[in-house]
């Protein structure tokens, strides 16, 4: 605190020796080295209580934990954004694809037999065999449920 050595304390002594004379120098030593304890111990009890006021231990442990808590909190962010960015991506992928109609019939193809000696032409068949599922769905939509 105060930079005083060995020859500033000397010093000192021989000035209070002069000033004081050699009757009263110790009983001015004495209140001296009362008060200065005296002040220590209120500096050391000051000290005490503003170090239990912020108790750094405690403070260190405190950001500590919320440290921990704010990590926690952005995994989990990070996390939910990657889901929600994951869905919209699938999302967007499927509006994307074109629309197939799963429920329209599914139709195969009649060749003819070279035997038979057809003239008809193959595409006439195909239509022809369209409107017959097409009657079979009908009647079959219509008939009662029992």
């Amino acid at each position: 605190m105060f930079d005083i050595g060995f020859w500033e304390i000397l010093l000192i002594l021989v000035l209070a020796l002069v000033v004081l004379g050699p009757e009263r120098l110790p009983q001015a030593a004495r209140s001296v080295g009362y008060w200065v304890g005296k002040a220590r111990r209120y500096i050391e009890g000051v000290k005490e209580q503003v170090g239990s006021e912020f108790d750094t231990t405690e403070f260190k442990r405190l950001l500590h934990n919320q440290e921990v808590q704010i990590r926690e909190l952005q995994s989990k962010l990070g996390d939910a954004g990657d889901i929600v960015t994951d869905q919209y991506t699938n999302e967007l992928d499927e509006a994307d694809e074109p629309e197939v109609h799963h429920n329209e019939p599914q139709y195969e193809i009649m060749e003819e037999d070279d035997d038979e000696g057809s003239s008809e032409h193959p595409a006439k068949k195909i239509t022809e065999q369209k409107s017959v599922d097409e009657k079979q769905e009908k009647t079959s939509s219509e008939k009662p449920n029992d």
